[in-house]
């Protein structure tokens, strides 16, 4: 009888001292040495507040969120560290901002007066605020041509300071990209714009994690790396240039195994037909769970450190796999979905290509009612 004290056989396996790696790997890799951590999304779906707790240990000092929900987490589960509102928010959110001490990334001139009027109501002074432009990426962000009246409307903010000014990258995994060239153009003429108004912002900031490793003329002042926190190159130059190590672990157990005789079909539609006599596993796992639906064409897992396919409609909770070709298969044994070491594993990246998307989404859509389960 297998047994696990009651807990659910699939979980999310996160490794804190590959984390751990990871972050000492990139802040070696910035000039400046001081990274930004986004944690948004949940951390990736890697758990916002585990993450943060660890690092915060190994001295990183501020993390990025998109949602003033994803900072409150952070704020009750104790986070003293510096955390910034990425993702953008509206006027009537400016006092939940302060009251949270929040660090927002202003986007729009409209912005300064609520939050100066909420800073003011909850008597902070010099207020800090980061200033977003749109250096060509076409989404949040100042446009250089509202550049002067943002500045005037800091001009008449009594309660606020202009601590720093961020742009977003929109082709930094090609290190020869021209866009990149143009944007950081943009951005330095911004940032001459504000000293010439008088404002001196002590921290710029543009890179993420491809420009963090192959742009050094992107470093500035502190860089925000996500996706190669968790152990995944954006692209595959920066595997190149440094070391990573996956977090996630995506794994369940064998549930049940049959044995069908060829010409059997295998869940909803019979999208697949046995063409042998075949060891069919069920696995409690489905999209509900984050395993994508997609994956039925082409999707393997590793079963005893062997692949093993996926046949059939992967389902909201249950997935089949073919494991005929495996000595000694048992109800119990270990399935990596993705993740694992050595020889023995799959990319998450590998696994996001064939169902056509990327291995952010992947881990994102690990769904809550997956455990998050530590090692390390």
């Amino acid at each position: 009888m297998i047994t696990n004290n009651g807990a659910r056989p699939t979980v999310a396996e996160i490794d804190l001292d590959a984390l751990r790696w990871n972050y000492h790997a990139l802040k070696a890799a910035a000039s400046h040495g001081e990274l930004m951590v986004v944690v948004k999304a949940d951390a990736y779906g890697h758990g916002a507040t585990l993450v943060a707790r660890t690092l915060a240990k190994e001295g990183c000092r501020h993390f990025g969120v998109a949602t003033i929900d994803e900072g409150r987490e952070l704020r009750q589960a104790g986070l003293d560290a510096r955390i910034f509102l990425q993702a953008g928010f509206f006027a009537w959110q400016a006092r939940e901002i302060v009251d949270l001490d929040l660090t927002p990334f202003v986007f729009h001139p409209s912005l300064i007066a609520p939050l100066d009027e909420a800073a003011s109501s909850a008597g902070r002074v010099r207020f800090p605020i980061h200033v977003k432009i749109d250096t060509g990426a076409t989404r949040l962000g100042v446009m250089p041509s509202d550049l002067d009246a943002l500045i005037e409307q800091l001009r008449g903010a009594s309660a606020l300071e202009l601590e720093g000014v961020c742009t977003l990258l929109a082709n930094a995994g090609d290190p020869t990209s021209e866009v990149t060239n143009s944007q950081l153009r943009v951005f330095r003429a911004a940032l001459a714009s504000f000293t010439q108004a008088g404002f001196a912002p002590k921290i710029a900031h543009v890179a993420n994690s491809a420009a963090l490793v192959l742009r050094d003329d992107s470093h500035f002042d502190l860089a925000r790396p996500g996706l190669a926190i968790y152990g995944l190159p954006p692209v595959a130059a920066v595997r190149d240039k440094v070391s990573l190590r996956p977090v996630m672990t995506f794994k369940t157990r064998l549930m049940q195994l049959k044995k069908v005789g060829a010409g059997t079909g295998i869940g909803y539609g019979h999208t697949f037909a046995t063409t042998r006599d075949s060891v069919i596993g069920v696995l409690p796992v489905g999209y509900a769970d984050g395993y994508k639906r997609g994956l039925q064409h082409g999707g393997e897992v590793l079963v005893r450190g062997r692949r093993a396919p996926v046949v059939g409609a992967v389902s909201m909770d249950l997935t089949t796999i073919d494991v005929t070709d495996i000595p000694g298969v048992s109800v119990g044994d270990e399935v990596i979905l993705w993740g694992g070491a050595g020889e023995a594993m799959i990319s998450v990246n590998d696994v996001a290509r064939l169902v056509q998307t990327i291995s952010y989404e992947m881990l994102c859509t690990v769904g809550k009612r997956v455990p998050r389960v530590c090692r390390g």
